[in-house]
């Protein structure tokens, strides 16, 4: 006897007792055999319809680029760029949609700051010598005002100022900027009494920073010290009211800190997330009174840049945007800009090289990995919103899914490059 091919053979030719195993089989492959197409069907009408919408390019200065943002932007009163931090592309990007679109009454630029620091970088930018400047500011306080430590940045700044252009900041105050926020109500209050507690509170301030650096621990930051009673205390001078809401921010603050290090992660990004929308009602409530329909384009991080449920589970600002775009018979625009490959600055201040190398394609959708390989021009622009209709059923991957319906647009970028903070370039005047 022999084995051919799996089944065993006798010398004369003949199969033993095959009949009965062949009766099963064939029914049973004629049963899977619509499965096994149907898969393959939808794998290659998966494949087709991705590619239907996805298109490369060089340069954010392409005619194609060009009129698929005019297109896409029609009818929006908010454009979120949800952004990879710590790559120089997401700013170049910025730049060239808020260039496209200024002059269909896109005049302001939201950041990632508190409202001082967004202050700050506007004055800045709007100097005759603004990387000069800024990197004095960086150098005073380093660590103040993280994502904007950078020249590369800064060519957003000064162009949005250059056209006449605002800039808000709605974030919270960051943990390494009390000392700043001091130094500023000290140089600028007319109050003696808060000009004292916020001269020694600026020292107090910087000497925590220090110790921080020293001991290379984020609790040894003074937002851990800004203690209810003491906040009341600095409320007791009657600062003005421009004064008291940069108090209360420190104070808020603090609060949302509080939750991320008693490991309370829903509760430290959902109050995180109404102050951002408290925060641009500030604004917004300030511009409608000059302005009928304020528009505005956003530069966050990717988790405050989706609509629907955030990665951080839950509905953060920007879903707030879109319905308040629909509100006002209008729409919001979501993208998201992320590296494929290439190399970022981390947030880390504690690592001696804070650029390290990176490669995000296997945290894409299986099918935009398939996608990838032929991918060889800077840019590849994904439209995302035309795929909803044919997102329900089996089509498409869970993971494209939720991309699909969190942002309109996704904007991949191969060998992205990293920013470099104005303390790592001693070559800026």
């Amino acid at each position: 006897m022999r084995v051919v091919f799996g089944f065993m053979k006798y010398s004369d030719g003949t199969l033993p007792c095959t009949c009965n195993f062949m009766d099963k089989l064939f029914p049973m492959i004629l049963r899977l055999l619509p499965v096994f197409l149907s898969v393959h069907l939808i794998m290659a009408q998966s494949d087709t319809i991705l590619k239907d919408h996805i298109f490369q390019v060089d340069a954010l200065e392409d005619s194609r680029f060009v009129e698929f943002i005019t297109q896409v932007s029609q009818g929006s009163q908010f454009i979120l760029i949800g952004e990879q931090h710590g790559i120089k592309e997401v700013g170049l990007f910025t730049n060239a949609i808020f260039n496209l679109v200024h002059t269909n009454g896109y005049n302001t630029l939201c950041i990632e700051t508190d409202a001082l620091a967004a202050e700050k970088i506007k004055a800045i930018a709007a100097s005759e010598t603004p990387l000069k400047l800024a990197k004095t500011l960086d150098q005073k306080f380093p660590f103040a005002i993280p994502f904007y430590d950078n020249a590369s940045d800064y060519d957003l700044f000064v162009n949005v100022v250059s056209q006449g252009g605002d800039i808000w900041g709605i974030d919270q105050t960051f943990m390494a900027q009390f000392r700043l926020n001091f130094d500023h109500l000290l140089h600028h209050t007319t109050n003696p009494s808060l000009k004292k507690m916020t001269g020694e509170l600026k020292n107090r301030a910087q000497l925590a920073f220090e110790e921080t650096f020293k001991n290379k621990s984020f609790g040894d930051m003074f937002i851990y010290k800004y203690s209810d009673a003491l906040h009341d205390s600095l409320l007791a001078t009657r600062p003005n009211p421009e004064e008291t809401e940069i108090l209360n921010q420190l104070k808020k603050s603090r609060e949302i800190y509080g939750y991320y290090v008693s490991k309370q992660y829903y509760q430290n990004n959902n109050v995180r997330g109404q102050l951002m929308k408290s925060n641009f009602n500030t604004y917004y409530k300030e511009a409608l009174k000059s302005t009928a329909i304020p528009k505005v384009i956003f530069k966050l991080g990717a988790t405050h840049g989706t609509r629907g449920l955030s990665m951080t589970k839950i509905y953060d600002v920007s879903n707030y945007l879109s319905e308040l775009a629909v509100f006002n018979d209008m729409r919001s625009l979501h993208f998201m800009v992320a590296g494929i490959t290439g190399k970022a600055l981390q947030g880390n201040p504690f690592t001696e090289n804070p650029i390290v190398e990176f490669d995000n394609t296997k945290q894409l959708s299986e099918e935009l990995q398939e996608v990838v390989p032929g991918f060889d021009k800077k840019y590849m622009v994904v439209h995302l919103e035309p795929l909803r209709e044919k997102s329900y059923g089996n089509l498409f991957s869970e993971n494209l899914k939720k991309a699909i319906f969190n942002y309109d647009v996704l904007v991949l970028v191969n060998n992205a490059e990293a920013l470099v903070p104005f303390r790592m370039n001693s070559s800026l005047e």
